[in-house]
């Protein structure tokens, strides 16, 4: 085992430069020659095997009829050679979109597929990492989403993905693997927390500081996991309103800039879930905050936008090496969640 697994990483790497060189990463690219694989399937290696059995049979016993059916079966194969391929052959991908994403949950990147030369495609399959999507049909421009699972912060640049077809009779499996250079933002996940954060504001800045509590009614929003059974709004529900939960409000004197100094005694982690909570509950609110983390400091403001530039920061908070050529994707993808 310890000498198999050096060798495993040796030709692992090899195998991904040569991919690299082969079929670089882009976010357009159309199948040809160059880029598509095609080898047997198992049922295409037992295919052989029984015609390569029947050749031996119909020379061993000078039998015509085995040797035509030897004859036969090959015949398949160079027929089902040139229709895997061509499958494959001409399709275009691109890459659309990546949806931004809270950890442990899923971005969706968006795939379309089409054909310049206005050919049909049948029973593709995606598999990316572990996760596997069937494309039955492609006639004209169609898009795809993938959901890949969001484990951590951060940007999610996901491995290669593999585009494979077995069309028309299963004996051969014609793939590519691609690099489409696609990369989500995946935001903290929010942990609920009673009271807000808040540091001292700018220059004696004394807007009034929202606690949650049991005082006053605030309103209503969507259920969060962690929200007090309590204050579930069951006559909402009944009236198939859905799961809302009633949220109560009690006011200090403060500040609304989310301070990460708040939050003492807390890991990292934590502090940028609790965070996070809170960027979006005051977003929900339309209630204007800031956000105070070490190095950066973003002033009060409210909307969208604003509530995204929080959530970036948060989730990208101590990372380095950021991807920034992955901007793109992630701003195109931002209404999703939205």
């Amino acid at each position: 085992m310890k000498v198999a697994w050096p060798l495993e990483q040796f030709f692992r790497q090899r195998w991904a430069r040569w991919l690299d060189r082969r079929i670089p990463r882009t976010s357009s690219i159309t199948l040809n020659q160059r880029r598509i694989f095609i080898f047997l399937t198992r049922q295409g290696g037992l295919a052989v095997l029984v015609m390569a059995a029947l050749f031996v049979g119909g020379i061993n016993y000078a039998n015509n009829l085995l040797l035509g059916l030897s004859f036969f079966i090959g015949s398949l194969f160079i027929v089902a050679i040139h229709h895997t391929y061509a499958n494959l052959s001409g399709l275009r991908i691109a890459a659309v979109s990546a949806s931004p994403a809270f950890a442990g949950e899923e971005a969706h990147f968006l795939l379309r597929f089409d054909d310049a030369r206005e050919r049909e495609h049948e029973s593709l399959l995606i598999e990316w990492d572990t996760v596997l999507v069937a494309v039955e049909w492609v006639n004209g421009a169609q898009e795809t989403t993938v959901a890949l699972a969001a484990r951590k912060r951060g940007w999610l640049r996901p491995p290669r993905l593999k585009i494979s077809s077995t069309y028309p009779l299963g004996l051969l499996r014609a793939w590519t693997w691609l690099d489409m250079g696609m990369t989500a933002i995946v935001y903290p996940h929010p942990e609920a927390s009673d009271v807000i954060p808040a540091g001292a504001g700018h220059e004696g800045e004394g807007e009034k500081q929202r606690t949650r509590g049991h005082e006053d009614f605030d309103g209503l929003r969507r259920f969060t996991p962690g929200d007090p059974l309590a204050h579930i709004s069951w006559k909402h529900l009944a009236r198939g309103r859905g799961l809302l939960t009633k949220t109560y409000a009690s006011e200090e004197t403060g500040s609304d800039i989310l301070d990460w100094a708040a939050l003492p005694g807390l890991g990292i982690e934590a502090r940028l879930s609790r965070l996070t909570w809170w960027v979006l509950i005051l977003a929900r609110q339309n209630h204007a905050f800031g956000l105070r983390l070490p190095g950066t400091d973003i002033a009060a403001a409210i909307g969208l936008e604003h509530r995204d530039e929080c959530l970036r920061a948060l989730a990208l908070f101590g990372r380095e090496g950021v991807d920034h050529g992955a901007s793109d994707n992630d701003s195109a993808g931002r209404e999703g969640k939205r």
